[in-house]
């Protein structure tokens, strides 16, 4: 089995779950300038529509960082043993071979630092409007008494 095929296929997934996460960020900040501010039913039917795509972000922003440490393992058993069949030992090559290699750990922090910092600031939005609704649905129970 031809571990460079591996090693493309974990950097694809990296950008397949980019666009994804930034296509979900792109629809969350939609939906944040059409929040309405009108019924009930409305509000609560908001929030749950906004509520469902965050998952994805959550689970790429877990997931990235070893899908990243996955690459960077591959990378690595595949430079060692180009380096073992060339018989080179020099320090030079050895530390090139890692360095490459250590490029997907690093996108895939990147990956997952994105993805959670948007996490956050969706769900500390949700969690507003959540604290709104609640506060709605007070001063409507009150002014029906």
């Amino acid at each position: 089995m031809n571990l460079e095929y591996l090693h493309t296929g974990v950097f694809v997934l990296m950008f397949i779950t980019f666009l994804v996460s930034n296509y979900i960020i792109a629809l969350k900040f939609i939906q944040l300038r059409k929040r309405p501010n009108s019924t009930l039913e409305e509000i609560f039917n908001w929030t749950r529509e906004f509520r469902d795509g965050l998952w994805w972000l959550d689970f790429s922003a877990t997931t990235s960082p070893l899908v990243g440490l996955l690459g960077t393992t591959i990378a690595l058993i595949q430079a060692f043993q180009s380096l073992s069949a060339k018989g080179i030992s020099g320090a030079t090559e050895i530390t090139a071979a890692i360095g490459f290699a250590l490029v997907a750990t690093a996108l895939g922090i990147l990956l997952s630092l994105w993805n959670y910092l948007f996490f956050k600031y969706f769900q500390n939005k949700l969690s507003n409007y959540k604290e709104y609704l609640r506060h709605k649905i007070m001063k409507e129970a009150l002014s029906e008494e």
